[in-house]
């Protein structure tokens, strides 16, 4: 039977016999680790007998098992290394624990794993931004449960990219995902990846850590050259607002209280406020207005929201960003409009207010109908 204990001998070690044991930050864990950089409930221990796997339950930080980060879960033994931030706990068997040295080094000769790729990658965004994450032969990144590494974001696909270690080389294919596979500012359908390289799903992005190549400087060149209309797409001020877009497009006020108004869109790089005439407002609307820009992208029109306080709406669900579809309804600052790119001429989407009849006015026809029947049967007898 297998105990666990701090590395550093802080607490008693304990014995490894309930089914399960959870470690992380907060005073209800089995295992409290005093360590800013633990979660809350950083992993779990599911024991069976002997047993014994890891599941890393943090969303946004590691766990490393020999210096190795766990994606998912991992098969422990005796003498193996947990490391949560700057603490250590250990796998112990008080049976070899006098022969720890030699039994160490035989386990490593005789117990089979699988081999330790060179090549990881770290998450750069939320709400991933710090794990990192080792591939092994084949890996595939989405936001289905089922991908090896899982992206919990609308605008990535269910199965976006895999990627694959050949050789002790490293290459990633987009697996015909929706909004593309970029790999340093270049979008990309399969490229071997090296040291320092940036991959991004989107906005999400993951850095390649792994050995030095030198074939680095190839990618670093092409790199350059793509940065330069990354930026100006980006860039939703000054100059590149007057680049005209590929397409004209049409925005439609369709708020209960509109009046028919359309928005004729010709330039690649948009403010939503200036475009609604929002900049000379202070009210609530056009404070979220003033932080959604509307951009043309290589797949589309990019709607991004950068920290409007009342969230950006497509299509009645919240969004960070997405690409938009002909027909898509988004609210933004207590605006409702209607995306359309389809066609030279704005379509008509204004449906009037329906006027309801006033109750003074009909009375007042009720009265004068009266009167004259009265009229009318007063001539009569007379």
């Amino acid at each position: 039977m297998l105990k666990i204990q701090f590395k550093d001998h802080r607490k008693p070690a304990m014995w490894l016999v309930d089914s399960s044991l959870r470690i992380g930050r907060a005073l209800e864990c089995d295992i409290v680790v005093d360590d800013a950089q633990a979660a809350e409930i950083h992993c779990q221990l599911n024991i069976d007998h002997e047993d014994i796997s890891l599941t890393n339950l943090s969303q946004n930080k590691s766990v490393f098992v020999n210096d190795v980060p766990v994606v998912k879960t991992h098969q422990l033994v005796a003498w193996d290394i947990i490391k949560i931030g700057e603490t250590e706990l250990e796998i112990v068997d008080p049976l070899q624990q006098q022969a720890r040295p030699k039994v160490a080094v035989q386990s490593n000769k005789t117990v089979i794993r699988s081999v330790i790729s060179p090549w990881m990658l770290k998450a750069n965004s939320s709400p991933l931004a710090g794990q990192f994450f080792p591939v092994n032969d084949a890996f595939t990144i989405g936001r289905d449960e089922s991908a090896d590494i899982v992206v919990p974001l609308s605008f990535v696909s269910r199965i976006h990219a895999r990627l694959v270690v050949k050789r002790d080389k490293f290459f990633i294919e987009d697996l015909d995902s929706s909004n593309g596979t970029f790999v340093n500012g270049s979008k990309v359908r399969t490229r071997q990846l090296e040291n320092g390289d940036e991959i991004k799903l989107d906005k999400f992005s993951f850095s390649v850590v792994g050995p030095d190549t030198k074939e680095k400087k190839q990618p670093s060149l092409n790199s350059k050259e793509k940065s330069k209309p990354a930026k100006a797409s980006k860039n939703t001020s000054g100059t590149s607002e007057s680049v005209l877009a590929s397409q004209k497009i049409f925005l439609h006020d369709i708020s209960p209280t509109s009046t028919g108004k359309v928005y004729e869109i010709v330039r690649r790089a948009n403010h939503l406020s200036r475009m609604l005439g929002h900049h000379i407002s202070t009210s609530e609307s056009s404070v979220s207005a003033r932080h959604i820009h509307l951009i043309e992208q290589e797949l589309g029109w990019e709607i991004v929201n950068n920290g409007a306080s009342d969230g950006l709406l497509i299509n009645n669900k919240m969004q960070i960003q997405a690409i938009l579809q002909d027909g898509d309804e988004i609210i933004v600052g207590g605006t409702h409009l209607k995306f359309q790119s389809k066609g030279d001429v704005p379509l008509n989407h204004f449906t009037p207010a329906s006027k309801k009849s006033s109750p003074v006015k009909g009375i007042m026809v009720l009265v004068v109908i009266a009167v004259i029947a009265l009229v009318t049967i007063a001539s009569v007898w007379w």
